[in-house]
């Protein structure tokens, strides 16, 4: 122990006061004088100057403040691996445990730290995108008016439809291998490829001499299509930040709702220029530019972008079964309505069987084809049955406006495609309100809003006659592009939304596969629902037309059931992450 204590303020106290004797080494100390008021408090002596005053500075860091900073800097380490949890938390938001938003939670502390994504698409990358998506989608319709044209040089109409129909099977069958493939080789390399064989396919298609020639070029076409408008989807989101998703969905699906309203008017024009060759030649120099941009201009694949996993033949097969047996399924119900012959009833047995098979495959794989596991997400489930139902809203009125345009009101091919462009102009529309009414009212009420739009604009068409005025024809079109576009792509957005980044190549097959369904399922129910009309005012005559429309006024009435559903888990959501 010193021999000068200290006071409790830090001044040196005296001899008396510590009750210890002084030892003779130490230097004798000055004398004190006496205290003129021995009953009065003492004060502390003033601090030597020099080592002692340094000293009497640092004795409340010594002896207090050191240890109240050393309290607190201690607790402050302790705290720290909370307070960056806690933070990092607040960034991700963890949903409900029905919500695929929980996949987005922060990985537990100590896990390894994965690799960077790959950059967000640029300009050259995603103009190779939506042009590749465009190229595809718009086959499936500019092809359709050259059908006549076709069948007056190749075989009957009913025969040359088979090529339309070998074509929808191959990329059905396709469709649900593209994950693999670009999991396998990269989305880069995926693309051209699947470019490549588009344009081999219409080229074979523009120098075919034969049906059968025909039809097996449209089936390699089909195949590259099946593998390259998922695959565009895939290059266009990749590395897109989940903020920016309904941006880049808006562009896609804009090009997804305008290829079919272009498809009639761009084949119009080139049938009536070069023929029927003309409609599959436009494809080869276009595919060839498209082809040399993705090599040139679009960023390579990271390196651990791939893995070499196995092939899930079973899947894929009973996959192939399962999509096959069900588009022949409603293409025989669009010629035999509910009568039960083989022509139905076996097809849709086989793709029930071959359904069960591929589901049970699917979640017992180790490596499986396709990730069923997705639908056991509420938003995702939700937005895919919404995709299903709005495929059908889509490609309802594919055929009835222009059969009604050409048989009720006399009109050529080319003023029918001109007359159905107007939907374009609400298409525009829509992706630009669509991002507006994302984010003031979410995803699900922007679905709602634009089945209702796509309703109100079907009203007009139950009343058709021969005399209906093409203003208000165009009106309604333009209106019902604007609903269309407020619904795909919203639905579109949120499904991708509520999965991890790795998922999408599963989800993008799964949800254009859906689409494809939707679409098939409405041209079979629309041909059913004509024919049946047709009979009913002996003819293809407006009156036929505005009760098919009836019809499908109607239908589109039980599509708001699913658009509520998601609009109610988006609200569920919301209020989970607010709490």
């Amino acid at each position: 122990m010193s021999t000068t204590e200290q006071t409790d303020d830090g001044s040196p106290g005296s001899p008396e006061a510590s009750g210890t004797p002084e030892p003779a080494v130490h230097p004798p100390r000055p004398r004190e004088s006496p205290d003129p008021h021995p009953g009065a408090a003492r004060l502390p002596a003033p601090p030597a100057a020099g080592a002692g005053e340094q000293k009497v500075r640092e004795a409340p860091e010594t002896r207090e403040t050191r240890e109240t900073r050393e309290t607190r800097e201690t607790r402050e380490t302790r705290e720290m691996p909370e307070i960056r949890k806690a933070r990092k938390a607040r960034k991700v938001r963890v949903a409900g445990p029905d919500s695929p938003a929980r996949d987005r939670a922060p990985e537990a502390s100590g896990a390894p730290a994965e690799p960077a994504g790959p950059p967000a698409p640029g300009a050259w990358t995603s103009a190779a995108a939506i042009s590749g998506n465009f190229l595809a989608l718009l086959d499936t319709t500019i092809v359709n008016v050259s059908l006549h044209d076709t069948a007056a040089r190749l075989g009957s109409i009913s025969r040359v439809q088979w090529a339309v129909t070998t074509y929808l099977l191959a990329l059905a069958a396709l469709m649900p291998a593209t994950g693999w493939l670009v999991t396998r080789f990269g989305v880069r390399r995926v693309f051209a490829w699947a470019t490549t064989l588009f344009l081999l396919g219409s080229a074979a298609c523009a120098l075919s001499r034969s049906l059968p020639e025909l039809t097996a070029a449209r089936a390699l076409s089909g195949a590259a299509a099946g593998v390259l408008v998922p695959a565009s989807t895939i290059l266009l989101t990749r590395g897109v930040p989940r903020g920016q998703l309904g941006r880049v969905q808006g562009l896609n699906g804009s090009v997804m709702l305008i290829s079919p309203l272009l498809g009639p008017a761009i084949g119009g024009l080139l049938v009536q220029a070069g023929g029927w060759r003309a409609v599959y030649a436009v494809n080869v120099p276009l595919c060839a530019a498209l082809v040399l941009v993705t090599l040139r201009r679009v960023p390579r694949d990271p390196p651990h972008s791939r893995q070499a996993r196995p092939l899930d033949v079973v899947g894929l097969l009973s996959s192939a079964t399962l999509t096959v047996c069900t588009v022949l399924a409603l293409r025989a119900f669009s010629r035999l309505g509910w009568t039960a012959s083989a022509d139905l009833l076996v097809p849709l047995l086989l793709a029930v069987l071959s359904g069960a098979v591929f589901v049970v495959r699917e979640l017992r794989a180790d490596f499986p084809l396709l990730d069923v596991r997705l639908f056991g997400h509420r938003v995702y489930r939700t937005a895919a049955v919404n995709i299903l139902c709005l495929g059908f809203v889509l490609y309802s009125p594919m055929m009835l406006i222009p059969l009604y345009f050409q048989s009720a009101r006399g009109e050529p091919a080319v003023t029918t495609g001109l007359l159905m462009s107007a939907g374009g102009v609400g298409v525009v529309a829509a992706s630009w309100l669509c991002r507006v009414l994302m984010k003031r009212t979410g995803g699900g009420a922007t679905v709602v809003i634009g089945v209702a739009l796509t309703m109100l604009a079907t009203v007009p068409l139950t009343g058709l006659s021969s005399t209906t005025p093409y203003p208000l024809l165009c009106a309604s079109l333009a209106v019902r592009g604007l609903g269309t576009g407020l619904t795909i792509v919203p639905a579109m957005t949120r499904a991708y939304q509520s999965i991890r980044a790795e998922s999408i190549p599963d989800a993008s097959a799964q949800l254009n596969l859906v689409q494809r369904i939707g679409g098939s399922a409405a041209l079979a129910v629309v041909t059913v629902v004509l024919d049946r009309a047709a009979h009913r005012y002996h003819g293809l005559t407006p009156d036929a037309f505005a009760s098919s429309f009836g019809w499908l006024l109607v239908i589109y009435g039980f599509t708001l059931v699913p658009a509520l559903a998601l609009f109610a888990a988006d609200r569920r959501e919301a209020r989970h992450a607010a709490g």
